[in-house]
């Protein structure tokens, strides 16, 4: 469950960057920040909930 959580976390963080290049044609650093940030938060909350 850990790999799968990890997994999503990075399919989250590229898919921002990877959304933005498809919509303008180029990856600015706003995208690579914002799937960053998200990947982050998805890791760290995730499904179950805060880790403390």
């Amino acid at each position: 469950m850990r790999k799968v959580h990890l997994l999503v976390s990075i399919m989250l963080a590229t898919a921002v960057p990877t959304a933005g290049y498809l919509v303008n044609g180029s990856i600015g650093l706003e995208f690579i920040v914002q799937g960053a940030i998200i990947g982050f938060a998805y890791w760290y909350w995730g499904p179950l909930g805060l880790p403390f």
